[in-house]
């Protein structure tokens, strides 16, 4: 079950807030933590339990990383003890996630998110950042929260843990959240849904089918689907968040806006970004300890964030990639970008959607064929129908216009000044039920990160 689907707007979001405004402050974490539960139980049982054990064994760790036994005497024997703790906890959840990943035929559902959150929430312990949670429910609460759940954003628990303990409701949030509920729900089903069609028609014809145009209009399509799908995810995380009194980290800052790789990748899912820069880059020395060194960090994140995303060579050669060009944007090309301010946008838009297509097709082969469908000079053969992006283009132009209009600033700006006018609420109110008719024709997907 995902945040798109009609079980989840008309059954369980609204029996959860019944509960949820009606009992005690005091056990509203009980309740946050049991409903996430359920909510991972509800797409599977055994991804529910596997949920439950991580977050027990984590906050056993965190409780034992705490504590000072009467048998160690010396800070130096402290110390280690918590280190030791620690490693088994690092060992525990990456050895979680990489069997999951690698061996077990099913992936549990956001085990890639919960799994770098309860991490965070170790490795802050270890640093004195934050104390251990109060209680299980609590722990549970921070990791198993269900807006942020199954696609993030991924939360420090030095930055979650205080609003955990302590946070307030109120009317304006509630309202400004569903706004943000609504809003993210027609990002997902009325433009990436519809825009991810076109990918999925470039699939069924076959890549040695397709004219070169279609193949940059497929590249494009992916690039606006992902985008927008996962945006709109975040959004909806982000404003169910805001009705329980949560203020969750925005994970998309207008990426397409960058004029590097290194600058997109900032503004592009911001949590993971940030999870990887505090949790692995800076502890391996970031950029503080020489060009070698600062190469072999980035390389290092870069294919790990890779593997993250999945098991499939196609994900690992999108980390090289990427991790290739922001290393030579830090070492030669970040000065030229930053003095040509249209040359470097240009720059963004090309590649970027070239390398979302290496991210997409997990078949070499296919990526290869893909490749020289983009690039004709490098391949033989014609399409079949070299005509083919007029009739495409006919069909979707009006979605990737609509898709470039909502994501200008001029959109912000209406958004920030509009939002609680009666007008807004009216196309709001009027976009919502537009959504559910496309769900209940079965004209929408999953959340594409849901199987990350």
């Amino acid at each position: 079950m995902g945040l798109s689907d009609l079980n989840f707007l008309f059954r369980f979001l609204p029996i959860f807030l019944i509960l949820y405004f009606l009992c005690p402050v005091k056990y509203r974490n009980v309740v946050l933590c049991l409903s996430g539960i359920l909510f991972c139980a509800l797409s599977s049982p055994a991804g529910a339990a596997v949920l439950c054990i991580s977050i027990t064994v984590n906050y056993v760790m965190t409780c034992l990383m705490d504590c000072r036994p009467r048998f160690l005497s010396g800070i130096g024997e402290k110390r280690c003890w918590r280190r030791a703790w620690l490693f088994m906890s690092l060992l525990f959840n990456v050895g979680l996630l990489c069997y999951y990943k690698y061996r077990a035929d099913a992936l549990p559902p956001g085990i890639s998110f919960y799994t770098f959150t309860l991490l965070s929430m170790d490795i802050d312990v270890f640093l004195r950042r934050e104390k251990p949670a109060r209680n299980l429910m609590e722990a549970g609460a921070f990791a198993a929260m269900f807006p942020k759940l199954l696609s993030g954003p991924i939360t420090a628990y030095s930055d979650l843990m205080e609003q955990i303990r302590r946070r307030k409701s109120s009317a304006k949030k509630i309202e400004y959240g569903l706004s943000l509920v609504i809003a993210g729900l027609s990002f997902k089903v009325l433009i990436a849904d519809t825009v991810g069609i076109l990918w999925h028609e470039i699939q069924t014809v076959g890549f040695e089918s397709i004219s070169t145009p279609l193949a940059w209009m497929g590249a494009a399509a992916y690039s606006t689907q992902l985008f927008f799908d996962f945006q709109g995810y975040s959004l909806m995380a982000v404003g169910l968040g805001c009705m329980l009194g949560f203020d969750l980290p925005r994970n998309f800052d207008h990426p397409y806006r960058s004029r590097s790789i290194s600058e997109f990748y900032r503004r592009w899912h911001i949590s993971l970004g940030r999870w990887f820069r505090d949790y692995l880059y800076i502890p391996l020395g970031g950029s503080r300890a020489g060009t070698v060194r600062t190469v072999f960090n980035l390389f290092t994140v870069w294919i790990l964030t890779g593997i993250w995303h999945g098991i499939t060579w196609n994900f690992t050669l999108w980390g090289l990639t990427l991790g290739f060009f922001i290393v030579l944007e830090k070492l030669c090309l970040g000065k030229f970008l930053q003095a040509h301010k249209l040359l470097s946008r240009l720059y963004v838009w090309f590649l970027i959607p070239l390398t979302w297509v290496v991210f997409a097709i997990t078949d070499l082969s296919g990526l290869g064929i893909y490749f020289t469908r983009l690039f004709p000079f490098w391949g033989e053969g014609i399409a079949v129908n070299p005509s083919d992006w007029i009739y495409h283009g006919r069909t979707y132009l009006g979605f990737f216009l609509a898709a470039l209009a909502v994501s200008s600033p001029v959109a912000d700006t209406l958004w920030k000044k509009f939002w609680n006018t009666i007008i807004a609420k009216c196309i709001l109110f009027i976009l919502f039920w537009i959504c559910v008719y496309r769900i209940v024709n079965g004209l929408h997907n999953p959340f594409m990160y849901l199987g990350f």
